[in-house]
């Protein structure tokens, strides 16, 4: 004769089971490690920042299954962060695991912070100030503009105060529009586009630059849209008169200019740029008179770039070389030595 299973003691024997499981949670004390990452904070964030802003940390760690289960997961959702003292300079923090313990979410959890691994650690604070700052339109170079407003007319830089010391006395913002943003422009209509704002190019170097905000409007009419472009080589066209061909010989030792930055209208550089077939190209031009010729000189500057068309017409187009729009080009002048004269018979 089967029994009938005893569905009491089942029950007994199960919230038995479970009051020890919940007894060993509290009351089984164990030791744990976690590595996690702690933060340090500025008290005002938005007057001091500090750095580094972050170390990893090892946890030795104590207490009972249920605190140390807590732990593990206030750290999955969250990393610990210590404030730092308001005022500039360096600031060690001594004791970690001491300030770890008094932070009330770890006080939640009923952990015991037995040790910190580094015990403690340096950081830097820098004091932060805010100035008002001018803002003005920078267009891309080769953009020739009228009626230029920019709105908001005034913006603020936040920054350290040792950086904040080696601005001008009227700071200036510049609301720089980007060439490839007025690339497709109708000239003579009035436009409207953002401008990111970013400090003149004397000042680009400064650390912890904080610009509120962050883009300007800028409204233009453009009046002519030009692009920079940089050719590989330019060869150099010497000019001289024909007529004293014959009597001197004119060489020049590189005929190349290397690098040439270009300034020149869209349509133009597109066709510098050109790949397919005999496109315009750019010379460096070089007149040489007669009495240059007889003086037997050795360099002379270019006198100016010229873009021609394979059809032969061309336009002067402004072009440098490191800078240099008149670059020296060397010349080795020959005189030819003319045959000497027949004499008339008798």
């Amino acid at each position: 004769m089967n029994r009938r299973p005893d569905f009491a003691s089942l029950i007994l024997v199960s919230i038995v089971a479970l009051l020890i499981w919940l007894v060993a949670e509290d009351y089984i004390s164990e030791d744990a490690s976690i590595q996690t990452r702690l933060d340090f904070t500025a008290t005002n964030a938005n007057h001091y920042v500090v750095e580094p802003g972050y170390t990893e940390v090892t946890l030795q760690l104590g207490g009972s299954k249920r605190s140390i289960n807590n732990m593990r997961t206030l750290l999955q959702n969250e990393s610990l962060s210590i404030n730092s003292p308001a005022r500039n300079g360096s600031h060690t923090f001594e004791d970690l695991a001491s300030l770890i313990r008094d932070l009330p979410e770890v006080q939640e959890t009923g952990v015991s912070i037995d040790s910190v691994e580094p015990a403690g650690f340096n950081v830097d604070i820098t004091e932060l100030v805010t100035v008002d700052a001018v803002v003005r339109a920078r267009m891309p170079e080769g953009a020739l503009v009228q009626d230029s407003v920019v709105s908001p007319e005034k913006a603020s830089i936040t920054l350290p105060r040792n950086e904040a010391a080696k601005l001008s006395e009227n700071p200036i913002l510049e609301a720089v529009v980007d060439a490839g943003a007025i690339q497709f422009l109708e000239p003579g209509v009035l436009h409207t586009i953002n401008g990111s704002l970013q400090l003149p190019k004397e000042f680009r170097d400064l650390a912890n630059v904080q610009i509120e905000p962050a883009t300007a409007r800028v409204s233009f009419r453009l009046v002519a849209r030009n692009r920079s472009i940089t050719l590989d080589k330019v060869y150099v066209q010497v000019l001289v008169n024909p007529d004293i061909l014959t009597s001197f010989k004119v060489t020049l030792p590189d005929s190349l200019l290397r690098a040439v930055q270009v300034e020149a209208g869209t349509e133009l550089a597109e066709k510098l740029e050109s790949k397919d077939g005999p496109g315009s190209r750019v010379v460096a031009v070089v007149p040489l008179s007669n009495l240059e010729l007889e003086q037997g000189i050795e360099s002379k500057q270019v006198a100016y770039f010229l873009a021609l068309d394979p059809d032969g017409t061309g336009e002067a187009v402004t072009a440098s070389v490191d800078g240099d729009a008149h670059p020296e080009i060397s010349i080795r002048i020959t005189k030819i030595q003319q045959p000497a004269a027949t004499p008339a018979g008798p």
